[in-house]
Formats: structure tokens, sequence, C-alpha cells
């Protein structure tokens, strides 16, 4: 009988060791925020469009080429923007790809773009925060507009969404010549050194941009404005001195200098607007918490059946004995 009673405690413990890592293990992935990629963005407007009787948009290989290419420039300069980095709008870099925009052309055509990110932000999300506001809305929910393209660029957990939705003229592509470039790469840059406070100033040359100096030096397009009072439509000029970085700080108590710490961006969505508006009765959303683990109580479950059923085996070997 004993050794029944051991087999039986042996069984139990292998049990535990082997049931309590793997809820252990359910537990902890239900924090992991889950990634979410272009297809699942476009999903989840085809299903708010659903609900509002719409039928769904229709992805286009140009459109998700282009939203992905902003979405990864975003990312890159950590800011937002409808003006990638080659200076064009929404439209103006369908047009380049090969995407004929119907509608006036002077007014932006029928296109819309929606922008938005931020920390472990999901495809979900990323449309309730596009659903506070009316520009955003008609960017999703558009009777008019009928192709979508997405994109996604994440660094560590930092996401970037983009869509861009518009109505085709369904002819052929015609040759389109793109405004002359904001922000054009000059790599002929030549850049100054540190001086001895540690701030950087470079001096503009003629036919340097914001964007050529930012690609020559390194840094983020959204520090260089900041640092200078400057925004994305500004206009730089020959001579003229621009902060790359600031000065160092000095302390009393070290006899060294420490650099001061650069802003940063808290990213913040953005909408170009659609020229066609539709009235939406649906009201903004909040975006659902984490969600709440359910393997605690089984881990308790677990722990406590096991404990009875030991407490139960005793019982019984104490009174056949």
């Amino acid at each position: 009988m004993q050794k029944t009673f051991k087999r039986i405690w042996i069984l139990i413990l292998v049990l535990l060791f082997v049931f309590l890592p793997q809820v252990a293990l359910a537990e902890s992935s239900n924090h992991i925020p889950a990634y979410s990629s272009a297809e699942e963005l476009i999903s989840v407007v085809n299903a708010l469009r659903a609900t509002y009787g719409l039928a769904p948009y229709q992805p286009n290989s140009i459109l998700m080429g282009i939203a992905q290419a902003h979405a990864e420039y975003l990312l890159s300069i950590g800011t937002f923007t409808h003006i990638s980095g080659d200076g064009l709008r929404p439209y103006q870099r369908a047009l380049s790809a090969g995407y004929l925009v119907a509608g006036d052309l002077s007014l932006g055509g029928f296109f819309a773009e929606n922008v938005t990110g931020g920390i472990n932000q999901t495809a979900n999300e990323a449309v309730q925060a596009w659903m506070g506001d009316d520009p955003h809305k008609n960017t999703m929910l558009s009777g008019t507009l009928q192709d979508v393209g997405a994109g996604v660029a994440v660094s560590g957990s930092t996401y970037y969404y983009v869509l861009d939705a518009g109505l085709s003229t369904g002819g052929k592509p015609v040759a389109y010549t793109p405004p002359a470039p904001l922000y054009p790469s000059t790599p002929s840059i030549v850049t100054n050194t540190p001086n001895p406070d540690g701030s950087i100033v470079h001096i503009v040359q003629p036919g340097e941009t914001l964007g050529s100096i930012r690609l020559a030096y390194q840094i983020p397009l959204a520090d260089i404005l900041k640092l200078n009072n400057l925004t994305l439509n500004s206009t730089i000029y020959p001579n003229q001195k621009i902060i790359i970085r600031a000065a160092f700080t000095a302390t009393a108590t070290q006899p060294t200098s420490t650099p001061t710490i650069l802003p940063t961006i808290t990213p913040r969505s953005t909408s170009s607007p659609t020229p066609t508006i539709t009235p939406f009765p649906a009201t903004p959303t909040r975006s659902p918490g984490l969600p709440i683990s359910s393997a605690g109580p089984a881990v308790a479950t677990i722990v406590v059946s096991a404990l009875f059923l030991a407490g139960l085996i005793t019982i019984l070997g104490r009174t056949r004995k």
C-alpha cells in the first residue's frame, strides 16, 4: 500500500511540474501586445465600413507601396507629416507611383491619408483614434473613395500607421512631373565640427534645404525644427544659421559639461482632407485596456486540487492502517 501511495504522490508532483509552467507562460503571453500588419489595418477599416453599410475598400498594390514607404519615413524622422522626404503630398506620391487620381488635382483630387502611431498601438486602436474627428472618419468611411493602401512601421514598441484611400479614373496612367522637392537629398553638404561649448551650427549654403541638412548630419528633422523654432513649411536662406546641436549645459558640481537632452516628439494622429464628406452618427470609442489574464485562477485551481487529492490519499492511507 505504501508503494501505491508513493506512486500517486509522484504522479501528482509530475502533473504540477508539467502544467504549472504552461499556465504561467499562458498568463505572461496575455500581456504581449499583438503585432498589427497592414492587412489587419485594412480589415479593421473594412469591418467598420460594413457597420455603416458601405462597400469594402479594395486593396491596391500601388497604394500599399506608397503607404508602407511613408510609414517607414515617419518612423525615420520620429514625427508625423503628410509630406514625404522628397516633398510630395499624398496624392502626388500616388500619381508619381502610377495611380491615376481622379478629381480636381488642384484640390488634391479624390485622395485622403490618415497617419497615427503610439506605444504598442494596435490596428484597432489606430482606427478608434481616427474615429475621433470628421477628417479621419471621412478617410475611412467615404462613399466616393474605392481603393486603399496601408503601411505599418515598427521600432521596438513604437508603431506608425498610414492609411491611403483614393479613387482612380480607371484610365491608363499618364506621365506626371512632380513639383520641386521641398527637402531633396544633397550629399555634397559639408558638416561643421562642434564648437568649444559642444554646440554645432550649420551655415546654410545656396541650394541646401532642411531635409538635405538633416540627412547630412544624420539627426531627426524634428530636432532641427524644435531647436530653430521652425516648421515643415519654413523657408531657409543662404548664410542662415541653423542649430544642429545645442551647447552643453555646465553643472556646478562637475568640471565637465553634460549635453542638454534633445526633446522627443509625442505621436499624434493627423489626417489630410478628403474631397467627399459623409455624415457619421457614431461617437468615438475608447481604446480597450490590456487583456485581463485568466491564468491566475487556473493556477490556483490546479494547486488546490492537487492539495485536496493529496490530503484525501493521506486520510485513506491512515484509515486502512
